[in-house]
């Protein structure tokens, strides 16, 4: 029976509401459990002759809930012939109330119970009532002598063969009413206690039979403390049945079991019901399924409250409770038929183990054991048995029928096998759906179930799920992905990605490194990919850089449950296009499920996620034939998929993984198929050879219709420059083309042909690393005058082997009329640009260039060329991005050229973007020198220049102090970006108070390395002065041992100036350390500041005024470094305490003469020290603070004193 939790505080007011199932039937829901109470007489002289002994028994009996005194309550109503009424009272589901006995205590062991009461006859308890004795095995008896209603009515009754476990077989006669299952020793005592059954012919009343006991009925396996007696042994209250199911164990008879629980005292309990005509088995099952259902539906509350914390608390504890989310079952896990058809006294225990309490949850299906119940009222304990979590998502199979209680269900994780677990229960077609509903929550988009289901299609047709994506943001994609992390194991939170709408085919998911971890797991990749499966909100998927070598090759044998085996439409393609993806590695069967589900995918991005691949040759060296490379599975995957036009991906970067003949033999097909319509094929650095290269080109003219971009850069393999030429005049729709750092055959041919390039509308040209010669340049420089190159966003040319006038002929050809910017990025760095360095200040100074210009790693032989390229910058109006970081001058930048750039920042009007950042090298260092900080002054006016980059220039205090003044005055800058400048903390002090009163500044960095270097260059610089002043007090120990020795005595002059100390440097690092990062919050605050109003957020307006305390804005005090060490030696406890060891062991080896060699007084006799003396040596220990244990000397020489001198310090 479902229960969906509800609010904790609210319980009280709602616990008599009503609410609707999820059954397909109408029915109404149940909130709570409590028992059913009728309104019955009671004999109130009963209550008067037992009421001692009554308050006696209940004084052993502890009730689990705090209920009133005993005599508030009444007795229940019982037959005069000794029979319990199938009613109860108000009160009769107390343990307070239950009917007396005589029982004196509880048997110690299982067997003793069995041999003292009798769960089955009650009437034969009575009749040997009267004839033993207290002490007699018989005295556990109970009294009854009221009559039974005889209103009641009775669905079903009979005689029934019944079994219980390890006991042999007895006939016992039940009657089913509306409210429970009664069981009777003979059809006669059941007539007795119905009148409308009829009585037995030619038996008596007095028939009595050996008692025997069910082990269903066993409280005792539950606890040792639990209430037993025979009314509630012999009445199984329908309210409590879980489940009633056909046992399917091959006897030839038919055997049905019920199992109850009674969440009051923790009684579990079964009993199997045995016949011979299957129409009498079906009849008492349908029978006693449809009253305890009905039972139930009029319950006011389907659980205890107390049972409802118990498991609250237990998934919360598992991270999965939501009480939106939180349906609860009392399920039975069928156990194994044991072999024989024999049970041992293991099956008790079994039993009680089997009934668990199927809660779920939002992502997790929890099996949890049944409390200790034996505890307060308001605190259930866990068990000591293991609760089960299984992930919703790993659901694989279901297995479900109305007709039966029965079902099972299974789960698999990736590479583990599958556990199926076999379950009973009565709610069994509410199971089903609810299962059903929460894995439709968890994968909302996904158009499958991704699990086996049996049994009545109509079950799952008829539940409706309205499906709302609008909830969350990127089609629900978290939700999924948390829902397969918690199912296999793994942290979310290790999981970083992000969404990127600045690419071509936006929205891209874009996954990132782990968090916590070097790579992600197996388990994690899989979660991620099955959670992108049928996702419609990306149009791209990138892997760039992510590791996938833990799925590449790894083969799932145990199942293939999240095999994607047809279309999104659901086409199969194995059926038709003889695709097996069964006999594949996780990583093909992952990748090709996300091609073949997803309509909206365009784009995919494997770019660096095999690095350690290395294909093997399918020949050795011998000629003999090698077991097959399996390619990189990427390729296999996807390219058939294209060939038979079942996917959208269109455009595939493999980027950085090497490809073999594998996958050159999986290229091919799709390649020559023209209705493949691949649109991009990115295999640089894919370490393919000639043929590689040839036949990647050849192959790909079939898809001329749609091919936009080629990248074969970075190949060790050489392009036959003619057939190159043939298969590039037939791309006439290519947009992108990279053929950086390639080789071809030499000659003077050019590498484009002139009319079959001007026949291309080009975006992107990547020629880095070419060499080109002049045909070539010749041809690109047509091309860029022809109105073909109108959409050419980018031209990169590094490393190229050209000079300032071929840079120049480009420049002016690109340029439509002078003037005017031609929005485009040209990339000329690490050429020779001195050479004709006059063409390009030329261009530069009538405005022929793109809009942004790179020109890095230009080496100057001569300081001038670079001041002239300054002075053509200067008066530019049509560069607005410029990049001349690296730039390599012969020696510091002279005052002259740093004035230049003065004034290139001063009037300037058109540059929004500048990177003049040096290079820190081991071999070489570039930058500006110290006139870099008078050419920064030229910012203080500028109002155009957004981004600076002044990287590796080496700025210190001073620069730091000059960029300050510039933030204070600039209104224009909102990046800033000067890393690794050697500023320390006063220098990052003044940069941030400067900010403080900067409202348009939105990055400035933290400046993290800055701050490692200086805390390194201050540890390094004091250790070195403290071993100058070790090395030097040493040599003075050596050279002035009596003055030493007088100083130490206090007759010295005047008081040595203490030493650095370890704890200093420590110390003094720490202060560093806490300052800095106080800096840090406060740069982060102001820059928050400053992007809130630049986001025009309510409260932040343009001059800043009140958005930021006084306290926030006032300037911090920037110590230097000697500053904040004088400060913590004056912080620290005095030296004298704090000796160093080395310090301390000179001073000994000294003072005891070791380094003394011996001295003549004046007298020209040897001096020693008296007695006296030696006893003051302990003392000087303890001064040294005893950091060396004391030499053994006793009246050895030390060193020698002059007699006045001594005799005046004594």
């Amino acid at each position: 029976m479902p229960f969906m939790a509800p609010h904790i505080g609210d319980r009280e007011e709602g616990g008599s509401g009503r609410r609707k199932s999820i059954h397909l039937f109408s029915r109404t829901s149940l909130s709570s459990l409590t028992h059913i109470h009728h309104h019955d007489t009671t004999n109130n002289h009963e209550q008067e002759e037992g009421g001692e002994k009554k308050e006696k028994r209940l004084s052993k009996r502890s009730p689990l809930f705090g209920l009133g005194p005993p005599s508030s309550h009444t007795s229940p109503d019982i037959s005069q012939e000794g029979i319990i009424s199938p009613t109860y009272s108000d009160i009769s589901q107390s343990p307070k109330m239950r009917p007396r006995t005589l029982q004196k205590g509880r048997p110690s062991s299982l067997f003793g119970s069995l041999g003292r009461r009798s769960m089955t006859h009650v009437d034969e308890e009575i009749d040997n009532l009267a004839g033993t004795t207290p002490e007699s095995l018989q005295e556990d008896r109970l009294v009854l002598d009221h009559p039974v209603p005889s209103g009641k009515s009775i669905i079903h009754h009979g005689e029934v063969q019944t079994t219980s476990g390890m006991f042999r077989k007895k006939k016992e006669y039940l009657v089913l009413t509306e409210t429970h299952l009664v069981r009777f020793k003979s059809q006669s005592r059941a007539s007795e206690a119905f009148p409308s059954i009829p009585p037995a012919n030619g038996r008596g009343n007095t028939t009595r039979h050996p008692s025997t006991t069910s082990i269903g009925s066993l409280q005792d396996t539950q606890s040792n403390q639990s209430h037993t007696s025979a009314e509630g042994e012999n009445r199984i209250p329908l309210g409590q049945v879980v489940t009633t199911y056909k046992v399917e164990d091959g006897k030839p008879f038919f055997t049905s079991e019920v199992v109850y629980l009674d969440e009051e005292y923790h009684g579990v309990g079964s009993l199997q019901l045995i016949l011979h005509d299957p129409k009498d088995a079906d009849l008492w099952l349908t029978s006693i399924k449809g009253a305890a259902e009905k039972a139930r539906l009029i319950m006011a509350e389907p659980y205890p409250e107390r049972v409802v914390r118990y498991l609250v608390q237990v998934v919360e504890g598992a991270n999965d409770y939501d009480a939106n989310h939180f349906q609860v079952f009392r399920v039975v896990r069928r156990a194994a038929v044991p072999k024989g058809g024999r049970s041992s006294s293991d099956d008790i225990q079994k039993l009680v183990s089997a009934v668990f309490y199927m809660v779920v949850g939002i992502n997790m299906l929890h099996m949890i054991p049944l409390p200790d119940f034996n505890e307060a009222s308001t605190r259930l304990l866990n068990p000591k048995t293991t609760r089960n979590a299984l992930g919703l998502v790993s659901l694989v199979s279901m297995n479900v029928q109305y007709s039966d209680d029965r079902f099972e269900l299974g789960f698999r994780t990736p590479l583990q096998p599958v556990k199926v677990l076999e379950l009973a229960a009565s709610a069994t077609p509410d199971i089903a759906v609810v299962i059903f509903r929460a894995c439709q929550y968890l994968k909302p988009q996904w158009l499958d179930f991704s699990f086996s289901f049996g049994g009545p299609r109509r079950l799952l047709d008829a539940v409706e799920f309205q499906i709302s994506l609008d909830e969350e943001d990127y089609g629900c994609f978290e939700r999924t992905l948390v829902a397969y992390c918690m199912a296999y194991n793994c942290n979310p939170v290790n999981i970083q990605y992000a969404v990127d709408w600045e690419v071509e085919d936006a929205p891209e998911f874009r996954l990132f490194r782990p968090a916590n971890t070097a790579k992600y797991s197996l388990y994690e990749l899989v979660a991620i990919m099955r959670a992108l499966r049928y996702n419609e909100f990306f149009r791209s998927i990138s892997f760039k850089d992510i590791d996938l070598h833990s799925m590449h090759g790894v083969f799932d044998v145990y199942g293939t449950d999240h095999v994607a085996w047809a279309t999104r439409s659901g086409i199969s393609i194995e059926k038709y296009f003889n695709i097996k993806p069964q006999d594949r590695s996780m990583l093909y069967q992952e990748i090709q499920a996300l091609g073949l589900k997803s309509r909206r995918l365009r784009r995919m991005d494997f770019c660096n996620a095999l690095p350690r691949r290395r294909p093997r040759d399918t020949f050795d060296e011998e000629g003999g034939v090698n077991e097959k490379d399996p390619g990189c599975e990427i390729v296999a995957a996807l390219l058939p998929l294209c060939r038979g036009q079942l996917t959208n991906v269109d455009w595939i970067v493999l980027s950085g993984i090497e490809l073999g003949e594998t996958d050159l033999d999986d290229l091919t097909p799709a390649l020559n198929e023209p209705q493949s319509r691949i649109r991009a094929l990115e295999c640089s650095r894919s370490g393919l050879n000639d043929r590689g290269i040839m036949l990647l080109l050849g192959t790909m003219e079939r898809q001329t219709a749609t091919l936009e971009c080629i990248s074969i850069a970075d190949n060790p393999g050489r392009i036959n420059l003619e057939r190159f030429q043939i298969s590039m005049s037939r791309f006439s729709n290519i947009r992108m083309l990279d053929l950086s750092r390639i080789t071809r055959t030499s000659g003077e041919t050019p590498l484009f042909v002139p009319e079959v390039m001007l026949s291309w509308r080009l975006e992107e040209l990547i020629m880095n690393g070419v060499p080109v010669n002049d045909k070539t340049l010749d041809t690109i420089s047509a091309y860029l005058m022809s109105d073909m190159s109108n959409d050419l966003r980018t031209l990169q040319m590094d490393q190229c082997n050209l000079n300032g006038s071929h840079v120049a002929v480009l420049m002016r050809s690109m340029a439509r009329v002078s003037g005017e910017a031609r929005n485009m990025e040209l990339h000329v760095s690490a050429n020779r640009l001195e050479k004709g360095i006059g063409e390009i200040v030329k261009a530069i100074e009538e405005n022929y260039t793109p809009s942004h210009l790179v020109v890095r790693m230009i080496e100057f032989t001569k300081e001038d060329y670079f001041k002239q390229l300054l002075e053509a910058l200067r008066t530019n109006t049509t560069v607005r991005s410029l990049d001349i970081s690296k730039a390599s001058l012969p020696y510091d930048a002279s005052p002259e050229t740093c004035d230049a750039l003065r004034l290139v920042f001063a009037e300037n009007t058109t540059l929004e973007d500048l990177d003049i950042s040096g290079e820190q090298a081991h071999l070489e260092v570039t930058r500006f020198g110290i006139g870099l900080n008078h050419a920064l002054t030229g910012l203080r006016q500028n109002k155009t220049l957004k981004s600076l980059r002044i990287e590796y220039q080496n700025l210190g205090l001073e620069g730091a102090n000059t960029l300050s003044t510039v933030i204070e005055e600039n209104t224009g800058l909102t990046h800033i970006l000067c890393e690794h400048n050697d500023i320390n903390l006063q220098g990052f002090t003044i940069l941030v108070n400067a900010i403080a009163k900067n409202f348009t500044v939105l990055e400035l960095p933290f400046m993290h390395d800055d701050q490692g270097q200086s805390l390194k260059r201050i540890n390094e610089s004091m250790r070195d002065s403290r071993r100058t002043a070790t090395s030097a007090q040493h040599d003075h120990h050596v050279k002035s041992s009596v003055r030493r020795t007088l100083t130490s005595l206090g007759v010295s002059k005047s008081q040595v100036k203490p030493d650095i100390t370890t704890q200093d440097v420590d110390d003094m690092v720490r202060v560093i350390g806490e300052k800095w990062e106080n800096e840090i919050d406060r740069l982060a605050m102001f820059l928050e500041r400053n992007r809130n109003i630049v986001a025009g957020v309510d409260g932040f307006s343009v001059d800043g005024e009140g958005m930021l305390s006084e306290e926030a804005l006032r300037p911090t005090t920037a110590l230097s470094d000697k500053g904040i060490l004088d400060q913590v030696i004056s912080n620290t406890t005095p030296k004298v305490e704090l000796r160093d060891p080395v310090d301390a062991h000179i001073t000994k080896v000294a003072g005891l003469g070791i380094l003394s060699t011996d001295r003549k007084g004046e007298n020209g006799k040897p001096s020693s020290v008296d007695g006296a003396d030696n006893k003051s040596q302990p003392a000087r220990s303890k001064v040294d603070g005893d950091l060396l244990p004391e030499l053994p000397i006793a009246n050895e020489k030390m060193f020698e004193l002059e007699g006045g001198l001594f005799q005046m310090e004594t």
